[in-house]
């Protein structure tokens, strides 16, 4: 099967360039209106698909939007790219200008299939779902012989980590193909199988490759297989924004609360310690009025990423307010102090990060950059402070407001209580 970088062929939208037309190595079709592309879109057939649609953007005027969101409806697989000033392909797969040459177009739908996306965030990695504590596989039906629209839609919901492996199982009963699987790269799928892209507009969502599939077939399954990829990836997405903070990427205070209800159960039955710690930055509304809020927003960005890369694996940041945070601290993970116990262990990733802000350079304080930042915190430690949530994090609180007592830019552990 040939693939997605070399099939179909392209349709210009709108007055082009002759030498640029006649130049381009695939077959080329040319309509006068952005109806006409929809035509051509709607009408190929699975030997003669579009590759990619480029567009005049003197066609688009102040319906730019509107007009590509009905491109897209057609066909979420091909390409868009606006030719013209660029000033309306924001929406587009990509842009040229209107004396662009053959290869500068094929440079820029290569460029646009392999756009990286937001799937390649870290933050995309994580099982939310399984962290949060609220996945609930019970849901999702075992017998894959008997399986239909309506199980998608459950593991979408009820469990998502098991969405693709639901999809394949689902496409392997209605096609009765002796091999299916969704891949990130050719060389993994066997010699025998077919291969489609799974794209829906602009995101890529893998491959499918399938043995027992006749070419039509694959495609027409891979491009409904990516509307499904591309729901679950839209609802991921809408939940991630649910728990996390924009300005700074950390979790918000709505995972905190649910992530930390896990963990603390997790902690009983394991009985093992399991700490939070509050803090914030000292006189944060001094930098605001003298530097301005974005270099208020660079201060809290910098400090988280630099808590992330102290913090293990496992433990967790949050941001709670405008300048406060909290870390749950909850790798499983053994200490990384041979024979440290738990609370020391903690301390010393604590002081380390304390140590870090001061050393930290914001260069929108300009000559204060380095030396000026410091923070206050405090810790509590299941079982020894509480058992309960709220109280913990009340201590927690307490413990920060006694270090702002003491004169700031310390973190008080509360043994001395």
């Amino acid at each position: 099967m040939e693939t997605r970088a070399t099939r179909g062929s392209i349709v210009f939208a709108g007055s082009f360039n002759e030498e640029l037309i006649s130049t381009m190595n695939q077959p080329v079709r040319c309509v006068h209106s952005l109806f006409d592309a929809i035509g051509e879109l709607a009408t190929c057939n699975t030997s003669d698909l579009v590759e990619a649609v480029i567009v005049d953007d003197e066609l688009l005027l102040d319906t730019c939007t509107e007009h590509l969101d009905a491109l897209r409806r057609v066909d979420p697989t091909a390409i868009i790219i606006v030719a013209g000033s660029g000033s309306r392909a924001d929406q587009a797969d990509g842009s040229i200008t209107k004396d662009s040459t053959a290869e500068r177009l094929s440079a820029a739908i290569v460029s646009a299939k392999s756009k990286p996306t937001e799937h390649d965030d870290a933050i995309y990695e994580i099982d939310l779902d399984e962290v949060l504590g609220i996945s609930d596989g019970a849901k999702i039906v075992k017998d894959s012989s008997h399986l239909g629209v309506i199980d998608l839609v459950r593991a979408l919901i009820h469990a998502p980590a098991s969405f693709k492996d639901v999809l394949v199982d689902l496409l392997k009963q209605q096609t009765g193909w002796t091999f299916c699987a969704i891949i990130d790269d050719r060389s993994s799928a066997p010699e025998s199988s077919l291969v489609a892209s799974l794209r829906y507009g602009h995101e890529e969502h893998g491959l499918l490759a399938a043995t027992g599939a006749t070419k039509s077939e694959l495609t027409r399954l891979s491009r409904w297989a990516a509307c499904w990829l591309d729901l679950a990836h839209r609802q991921r997405k809408l939940k991630l924004l649910a728990y996390k903070d924009d300005l700074s990427g950390a979790w918000n205070r709505r995972f905190l609360r649910t992530c930390f209800a896990r963990e603390l159960q997790i902690a009983r039955d394991a009985r093992r310690p399991l700490t939070i710690m509050i803090f914030d930055i000292d006189d944060f509304k001094h930098y605001n009025d003298c530097w301005g809020h974005d270099a208020g927003d660079d201060i809290i960005r910098e400090i988280v990423r630099l808590l992330r890369t102290i913090i293990r694996r496992g433990d967790h940041v949050c941001r709670i307010g405008g300048d406060e945070f909290a870390v749950l601290f909850c790798d499983p993970e053994p200490p990384r102090e041979p024979g440290s116990n738990h609370p020391t262990t903690v301390e010393i990733l604590a002081k380390r990060f304390q140590e870090q802000v001061a050393k930290a350079r914001f260069p929108k304080l300009g000559d204060e950059a380095t030396g000026v930042l410091s923070i206050s915190g405090g810790l509590a430690t299941f079982p020894w402070d509480s058992s309960d949530l709220d109280e913990l994090l009340k201590k927690a609180d307490q413990r920060l407001l006694q270090s702002k007592r003491d004169g700031k830019n310390s973190i008080n552990i509360g043994r001395n209580e």
